[in-house]
């Protein structure tokens, strides 16, 4: 029996709800079928995202944000956007970004043209790190435990570049005020970070460590002018890492050193990297100017990696 046929057997036998509905159906059926060669607009459906090309040189920036950038929060992180961009870094290395989960950071990093977002939000914490990227990354690891504010470590896309973000306890004691083991705490996050990357992949080549390690390097300092201690950084030393500012430029140790480092009064954080890396490394700085003054108590440090 065809659609007709129906039609009439529902007309006979009195359903004339039934036999509306249907006739509803059957020009719907039919109308469609008139339209078998319908054209969709140029837009219609989902476009792929568009892929960025690497470029021949990298910009890498770390920087503690001084609690969320609370001090540009009243202006919605515009004074933040727009130094950025002035920068204009491929990826964005944060500590300190209090206030912000995921998508709150894939907004704000989409301002200034980072589209890629990777966060480490610990429960236990209210001071997580975070990577932003011109280009994809892929995350490998986030370490949260036996940490304090942990670390991310991840991969650029396309590349065997290995990236490790952290941040360091900042504190003098570790279980509570007055025990003096903050150093030895630092020291137990340095082992706990090396072991779940560097340490855990010996053959891969190419890796940058970098964050607020709040703790100083012997390059920088003689002992009799800070009571902080240098274990933590001799440790990631040891695992093959050496700082690009040392790097290019030079150090106090030995005479050399280029940079006096302003604030904090003493320099806490680097840009490590791995023989392989720093051999294309063509400049490494400490950023000290008028927006990194009032916006936070840690200067950036940048540098420009040959891929």
């Amino acid at each position: 029996m065809n659609i007709m046929e129906k039609v009439k057997h529902l007309y006979k036998t009195g359903s004339w709800r039934t036999w509306t509905l249907l006739a509803c159906f059957s020009l719907v059926l039919w109308t469609a079928c008139s339209k078998k060669d319908v054209e969709l607009p140029d837009d219609g459906g989902e476009k792929e995202p568009e892929e960025l090309t690497l470029p021949d040189t990298l910009k890498i920036m770390s920087y503690n944000i001084l609690e969320g950038m609370k001090n540009d929060k009243a202006n919605n992180y515009n004074k933040f956007v727009e130094w950025v961009r002035s920068y204009n870094p491929d990826v964005l290395a944060l500590q300190e970004v209090n206030g912000f989960n995921q998508k709150a950071l894939e907004k704000l990093a989409l301002r200034y043209g980072h589209k890629y977002v990777i966060t480490n939000l610990k429960s236990t914490d209210n001071y997580p790190v975070a990577l932003t990227s011109k280009y994809p990354i892929d995350a490998r690891r986030r370490v949260t435990l036996h940490v304090s504010h942990g670390a991310i470590f991840a991969r650029l896309k396309d590349t065997d570049l290995n990236i490790v973000v952290t941040h360091f306890w900042p504190q003098a004691y570790w279980y509570k005020v007055g025990d003096n083991l903050g150093n030895d705490y630092r020291l137990q996050e340095a082992n706990v970070i090396l072991d779940s990357t560097i340490r855990k992949f010996p053959n891969e080549q190419d890796w940058v460590f970098m964050g607020d390690f709040n703790s100083i390097s012997r390059k920088d300092y003689d002992p009799t002018v800070t009571g902080n201690s240098y274990a933590a950084l001799d440790e990631i030393e040891k695992a093959g890492y050496m700082d690009a500012i040392h790097h290019l430029h030079g150090y106090k140790s030995n005479g050399t050193a280029v940079y006096d480092f302003q604030y904090p009064g003493r320099r806490i954080d680097f840009i490590f990297g791995t023989p392989s890396v720093l051999k294309r490394v063509t400049k490494a700085m400490p950023i000290y100017d008028d927006f990194t003054k009032v916006y936070s108590d840690h200067p950036p440090m940048l540098f420009h990696l040959i891929l």
